[in-house]
Parts: structure tokens; sequence; C-alpha cells
């Protein structure tokens, strides 16, 4: 496989996405909150919870249950190794844990093994990059949605014209 090929793949995936993101028949404000509680909680070392963390967020802020779980694809085998160093440097910074001899590469073997050396910096790390994530995630999807919705009604006054 051909780094263009798997370009032009990701490419339409994410195009598809959008779309159908866009097109749930929600307001701009739920279905924009909701992929920002799936987002948000793709930056949790919590692996296996984040759909029912995604599900339970987005019933506290009134958001679209299917925007949450699709706001999870943001965390997925190709982000997590970025997510969980950014988010373990920051709660390391915070709990001030010290940089022993940690592997720069982490694993989901590594996390569930060495609990205080790199859960507890990781879920901290993850809280209190939870709202920079929401707020960011929240502002650019409703960008996208509120103008998506504009133009389709636009263009749906212009064929009943």
């Amino acid at each position: 496989m051909s780094l263009k090929f798997l370009y032009n793949k990701s490419k339409r995936f994410v195009s598809y996405y959008k779309l159908k993101l866009a097109r749930l028949p929600a307001s701009s404000y739920a279905i924009s909150s909701g992929f920002a509680c799936g987002s948000m909680v793709s930056f949790t070392p919590l692996l296996g919870f984040h759909f029912l963390l995604a599900i339970m967020f987005a019933y506290l802020l009134r958001a679209n249950y299917i925007a949450a779980l699709l706001g999870t694809i943001i965390g997925n085998p190709v982000t997590f190794p970025f997510i969980w160093g950014l988010i373990y440097k920051v709660g390391a910074f915070v709990v001030d844990k010290p940089n022993s001899n940690l592997s720069p590469n982490i694993n989901f073997d590594m996390i569930v093994n060495q609990t205080y050396e790199i859960f507890i910096p990781m879920v901290v790390g993850g809280a209190i990059l939870a709202i920079p994530i929401w707020v960011s995630t929240y502002y650019i999807t409703y960008s996208f949605v509120s103008s998506f919705k504009k133009a389709r009604l636009k263009k749906k006054k212009k064929i009943e014209r």
C-alpha cells in the first residue's frame, strides 16, 4: 500500500463522518457538544469506558448521543500514542512525577501494570486537558455544522422558488 492510497482512504473516511455528523437531525449545539464530549473522553486513559463516558457527558449537557459516539473516533489506534504521551507529560508535570526509567512508547500493558507511575499522571493530565479539548472541539464542530446547515437551508429555499 502506498502513502497516497492511505491518504485518499483517510480523506474519504473523514469526509464521510463529517457529513454524517452535519446531517444529524439535531441542533448545532446538540451535535457540537456531543462531538466535543466524545473527543474529550478520548483524552483519558480509561479505555473501554469511552463510549459510556461520552454518553454520560452528552446526557448531562443535553447533547446528541450519536455525535458523542462519533466524537470518540478522535481516540483511535493511530492517535492514542500521541494522546497518551501528551496527557502523561501534563499529568507528570502536575503530579511532580520525575521521568524515571519509562519507555517513550507508552502502551496499554504499561498503563495497566504501572498504575502509580503511569496511570495516575495520565488521569490527572486527561482531567486537566478535558476542558480545553471540549471547548476547542465544540467551536470547531459548531462552526462546521452551523455553516453546513445554513448552506443546506439556503439550497433548499433556492429549489423551492
